[in-house]
């Protein structure tokens, strides 16, 4: 699977102490990898 370059898109931030570093939609924790795993997973 392609790498994404997250840092241009408004929705999401990454924060070096909020999940880790991970990419997460602003202002929540919920990071965007765990979405497109349960999209792949059905």
């Amino acid at each position: 699977m392609a790498q994404l370059d997250w840092s241009q898109c408004p929705a999401v931030e990454s924060i070096p102490g909020k999940v880790s570093g991970a990419w997460v939609f602003k202002d929540t924790r919920m990071p965007v990898a765990t979405v497109f795993e349960n999209l792949e997973a059905g």
